[in-house]
């Protein structure tokens, strides 16, 4: 599988999608966005126990190009951590992924002549109004 890394280099994310799926582990993750290895840990199981998203459908067991193996994430989990942390880096990944998604150049909407507004469902629940 061909897999590719997200970094963040002088406050630019770094990303080539024609490098192959985004697929991280926890230490790759925790360097990204600049947190303990722990961190990232925790905030994945409680994603899992929220039932956020399921392990099963964003993980997976890799074998590395040095030989070892390692469980990995894809970027919805990657995202759903961001959105956890606190820190300079993490705010970054959120900018930049939010720009990815309102500035999408093959998405219609300008075609569309009526606006919808995004909202971003955090623990299952949606904000009191939302429909």
């Amino acid at each position: 599988m061909k897999r590719q890394v997200i970094t963040i280099q002088e406050d630019m994310v770094i990303y080539a999608p024609h490098h192959g799926e985004v697929w991280m582990t926890v230490w790759e993750i925790a360097e990204l966005l600049n947190v303990t290895g722990t961190a990232v840990k925790n905030t994945i199981k409680r994603i899992w126990k929220q039932s956020v998203l399921k392990d099963f459908q964003h993980s997976q067991y890799i074998k590395l190009e040095n030989g070892y193996s390692a469980h990995v994430y894809d970027m919805e989990v990657i995202i759903a951590i961001a959105l956890q942390m606190d820190t300079y880096q993490a705010l970054l990944f959120r900018q930049w992924f939010i720009s990815k998604v309102v500035n999408r150049k093959d998405c219609q909407a300008e075609q569309v002549k009526h606006e919808y507004p995004m909202i971003i469902v955090m623990n299952g629940t949606m904000p009191r109004g939302a429909s």
